[in-house]
């Protein structure tokens, strides 16, 4: 039995040997001259001459890996085996260093989410502060944030940018524009304001007119930003300085500003929904190509 054995692993040992061995690298052969004389390595359950490969290629390969991705694990592309890597063994100091880098890598991502927040909260906290001082006045509100719970005071300043950026992507304007299209034909006053709703749509299969434009989150986040500021300087060009104190007029100014921003914007998209309801389609011409261009 023992013989038959020896034989079984003779034979197998015969045959790996005497197997023509190819790098699936560099493809390079045993029998070919390999100019840095490496050694072979077969890593992984690949069978046959392609399970053979250069020290050197793999070490190379590994390296570009590693290059990609610090984390990923080493293996072989075919049969997907886990390389097996030793290192020659470091002193302890080392070690701890290596160890140390590791944990600091796994912290990072958290550290920097961590920063990245407290940086926005401690900006809308700021922002919060100078509205206030805007709104009421510098020593009015200087003079309430003293007298305020500081716990207070870290919730509601964060809160007014907050406030104000949510406030302004409710779109009233589209509200208001669908509610009197609705009652237009039963109001013949109001065809004289919406001239709009005069003109008859190109498509018959839709009454009722899509106000819905393309929200640009720049732009929202802009006009939220600046409303404050715009309404206090309003107020003060608007309203007299001593019949009115600093919240009212900054209250009054907001009011102006945004009804007539509001009428504006209303003219504005009624001609161009008489602008898109004239639309039509015309023949072919080589001097209005020239000019559309």
């Amino acid at each position: 039995m023992e013989n038959a054995s020896t034989r079984q692993r003779s034979f197998y040992y015969s045959q790996e040997t005497s197997e023509q061995k190819r790098c699936w690298i560099c493809f390079g052969t045993d029998d070919e001259d390999y100019e840095s004389n490496s050694d072979w390595v077969s890593p992984c359950k690949c069978r046959g001459s392609t399970r053979w490969v250069h020290q050197d290629c793999v070490q190379r390969w590994v390296d570009e890996k590693l290059q990609e991705n610090i984390s990923v694990k080493a293996h072989c592309p075919q049969c997907h085996t886990q390389y097996i890597i030793v290192y020659d063994e470091v002193n302890y100091f080392v070690r701890i260093l290596n160890q140390l880098d590791k944990t600091a890598i796994r912290l990072c991502p958290f550290l920097a989410a961590g920063f990245v927040v407290s940086a926005i909260y401690w900006s809308a906290a700021s922002y919060g502060a100078i509205t206030m001082m805007q709104v009421m006045g510098e020593r009015e509100a200087i003079t309430m944030m003293e007298n305020t719970d500081s716990f207070m005071l870290l919730l509601v300043l964060p809160s007014i940018p907050l406030s104000l950026i949510l406030g302004k992507t409710i779109n009233w304007e589209e509200t208001l524009l669908l509610f009197v299209q609705r009652f237009t034909l039963q109001l013949p006053s109001l065809r004289t304001i919406m001239p709009s709703f005069l003109y008859e749509p190109v498509n018959n299969s839709t009454s009722t007119v899509q106000f819905n434009s393309v929200v640009n989150p720049r732009a929202t986040l802009c006009t939220a930003l600046f409303l404050p500021t715009t309404a206090t300087i309003v107020g003060n060009l608007l309203f007299d300085k001593s019949s009115y104190s600093y919240p009212q007029k900054t209250l009054l100014g907001g009011l102006v500003y945004i009804a007539v921003k509001c009428v504006f914007r209303i003219y504005q998209r009624q001609h161009n929904i008489i602008k898109e309801r004239t639309r039509k389609v015309i023949d072919y011409s080589e001097t209005d190509t020239e000019e559309n261009n």
